[in-house]
């Protein structure tokens, strides 16, 4: 009768290949996922930023530097009178700029799920908000 450790013995010779063949498939494999690599690291080099991320991006940090610079004036005039016309008029521009970019950027997820899914994107799609 054999033991439980000469089954394991003849099972891992059976199934182990030549060592030189295995080393030879690994770095196959190894130079195979290092080409992946390349090309996702190229590909993420390419991409560009969207000009409405950056429009978003400068009207947000136009927003908090007018209201940190209005926050100092406050304090070093004393005088609350300008935040009646300068905070108001720059969240509004802040509102604005946020409510476009995210129904564009609802449209293109609707056409992104669309072309995953298979539909053609049409206008009458577009309609409802």
């Amino acid at each position: 009768m054999q033991g439980y450790g000469e089954t394991r013995a003849k099972a891992q010779e059976v199934d182990t290949p030549d060592p030189d063949e295995r080393i030879r498939e690994l770095c196959e494999e190894n130079r195979r996922l290092r080409k992946q690599i390349r090309q996702l690291k190229a590909a993420a080099a390419k991409k560009k930023v969207e000009f409405s991320k950056l429009v978003f991006l400068g009207v947000s940090i136009v927003t908090i530097a007018i209201t940190v610079f209005s926050c100092r004036m406050i304090w070093l005039t004393m005088d609350t009178s300008a935040l009646a016309y300068l905070i108001p008029a720059v969240f509004a521009e802040m509102a604005s700029a946020t409510g476009f970019y995210y129904t564009k950027a609802k449209a293109e997820n609707k056409i992104k799920i669309m072309a995953a899914s298979g539909v053609q994107p049409e206008p009458s799609n577009f309609n409802e908000f």
